[in-house]
């Protein structure tokens, strides 16, 4: 019963993980090796079990049990070492402390073994449920977005592993119902819960700064692309404005070299006036209006700085994505990519790709740039010791969570790539 029992429990807690942690399963190399590692490890589960007592077994229990599920995770997980033995000895103490309550509850209703097995089990899918509708938002929240002071969080899940194992609680047997553990099980439950009652709080009020921050973060890059297209727009005005005013001299000056008879002089002249005109005129990358400024003044940036631009821009005048919103998006992708390019010696390298398509009312968006030197990721997001450097790829990730898409960012030859989905 008690080997049924752990197994219940094995897969409860490897379920709650598989729920908190970002794990990438994409790799057919990874699942062969993660195959092969369980495989291994279950032939040493089954020998200790065939060959030693219980107890024995239980006494081994970090070592055959949470020391390869750690492993596991850490080899599939997106997440640093520290948030995944957070995670790891989070979910010991959550099933652990279903034991305590099936042990609380069975000694006061008969001190039966069974009677602990089943609080477990009629336990586990409630729990699993609350997990996952109520916590694990405000936990993958916090495993995406800070990298700070995770080593104090993990000192109490770790502090409960220790105390539980010390005190024998892993092994389910009569000697669990003496007052003194009993005693021992309300204790660190009541301390557990409390614990993580304050984590929890703690979480949901750094996601709520951590928003608030990246709105302030998006409202001054809206703020700022909106600059950007008022500027573009009336530089363009004052252009024609100029040129309108220049006009009548133009006019003259060709009449005059008509009435010299001077062809030559003439075509060249206009041609000159076609060209100067020509740079007034705003180009067109898109039918969104404010969206195709925005474009036209970056691509013109790029290509002064000798960047090779090559565009496929497919966006509609109105989309389901606010124009300042797909501002934030593409001002923020194109200047990184910019910033990169610059750094390349060899102008010749110097190459970006602007993608956007609609696609079954889904909007997909893709910058890529080359770039120069290596590029640093954390938590899939890329990082920068620059100061107030990494603001753009946040505001993106905002931008793409706020209208529940996806966003991703990637490096690969030589070649960094932004992607959105809408």
């Amino acid at each position: 019963m008690d080997n049924i029992r752990q197994l219940i429990t094995f897969i409860f807690a490897i379920s709650l993980m598989y729920m908190l942690l970002d794990c990438d399963f994409k790799s057919k190399k990874k699942l062969y090796l993660l195959g092969l590692f369980g495989f291994i490890m279950l032939i040493c589960v089954i020998f200790v079990l065939l060959n030693f007592k219980y107890t024995f077994f239980m006494k081994l229990y970090p070592l055959l049990i949470h020391f390869p599920v750690v492993l596991a995770f850490i080899f599939v997980s997106k997440f640093k070492i520290i948030k995944v033995l957070f995670i790891h000895f989070t979910i010991v103490a959550a099933s652990t402390s279903i034991t305590m309550i099936g042990i609380i509850i069975s000694s006061f209703l008969g001190s039966d073994t069974a009677l602990v097995n089943i609080v477990c089990y009629i336990m586990y899918l409630p729990s699993l449920f609350i997990v996952y509708r109520y916590l694990r938002p405000s936990f993958l929240y916090m495993l995406r977005n800070t990298d700070k002071g995770w080593f104090g969080f993990c000192t109490i899940p770790v502090s409960y592993s220790v105390l539980i194992y010390m005190s024998s609680s892993y092994n389910v047997d009569a000697g669990l119902f003496k007052p003194r553990i009993v005693l021992i099980a309300i204790l660190l439950l009541v301390m557990t819960l409390s614990a993580y009652i304050l984590i929890f709080r703690f979480f949901r009020q750094t996601r709520e700064q951590l928003s608030l921050q990246i709105e302030q973060t998006l409202l001054r890059t809206q703020i700022a692309a909106a600059q950007t297209h008022l500027e573009t727009l009336k530089e363009s005005q004052e252009k024609t404005i100029i040129y309108r005013h220049d006009m009548r001299h133009h006019l003259n000056l060709i009449s005059a070299f008509l009435a010299d008879n001077n062809k030559a002089a003439t075509q060249q002249y206009i041609a000159e006036v076609e060209k100067a005109i020509e740079s007034t005129v705003v180009e067109r990358y898109c039918n969104n209006y404010t969206v195709n400024l925005i474009l036209s003044s970056y691509i013109s940036k790029a290509k002064e700085e000798q960047i090779a631009v090559e565009t496929q821009i497919n966006l509609s005048e109105k989309n389901t994505v606010s124009d300042m919103d797909l501002c934030v998006i593409f001002a923020n992708a194109i200047e990184n990519a910019i910033n990169a390019c610059m750094h390349i010696p060899n102008t010749n390298d110097r190459t970006m790709k602007i993608f956007c398509k609609n696609n079954n009312d889904k909007l997909f968006i893709q910058i890529a740039n080359s770039y120069e030197g290596t590029l640093k990721f954390v938590d899939n997001m890329p990082v920068s010791t620059e100061e107030n450097h990494g603001l753009g790829t946040k505001s993106i990730a905002a931008v793409a969570q706020k209208y529940s898409g996806l966003y991703s960012f990637s490096s690969d030859n030589k070649v960094f790539k932004s992607t959105i989905i809408l």
